[in-house]
């Protein structure tokens, strides 16, 4: 089972997106596949055994860069855009690729073009974007 973080400063706007995904989980009857929990920021590191992949809230990217905790599980900033439209399955596939990134290591990651997380224009996962633009190449 694949389970994620979403994580923001006080836990309240990742409370909405983690109990948003976690109700499409229910529904799609993927409680054996995945999981969504929300963790606020300040708790994240004393409770990253119990997830595989932090996803965090946008606004808080700037807590990465000063952080002074040893993370052992990847973490990822949520691009802004792709919060518009919460789809649990850009989500299961951006942490998917993000843990085959990490090689099993901690810490920051990030798709190849996207270190600028609020230059981040698209508004589905990582792989469907890929998938949509080489479509897109093979198609000229």
């Amino acid at each position: 089972m694949l389970r994620i973080a979403i994580s923001c400063g006080e836990g309240f706007s990742s409370g909405f997106l983690a109990k948003h995904l976690e109700e499409e989980v229910l529904s799609q009857k993927m409680q054996d596949a995945v999981s969504f929990i929300r963790i606020p920021y300040y708790d994240l590191a004393k409770r990253q055994n119990e997830v595989d992949i932090a996803m965090i809230m946008p606004h808080i990217e700037w807590k990465l860069k000063c952080t002074k905790y040893d993370f052992h599980i990847p973490l990822y900033v949520i691009p802004y855009k792709a919060m518009l439209r919460p789809a649990l399955q850009d989500y299961i596939e951006d942490a998917q690729d993000i843990l085959k990134l990490a090689h099993g290591c901690g810490g920051r990651f990030c798709f190849p073009g996207e270190e600028r997380t609020a230059f981040v224009n698209r508004i589905c996962s990582y792989r469907a974007m890929m998938a949509r633009e080489e479509k897109q190449e093979n198609a000229k």
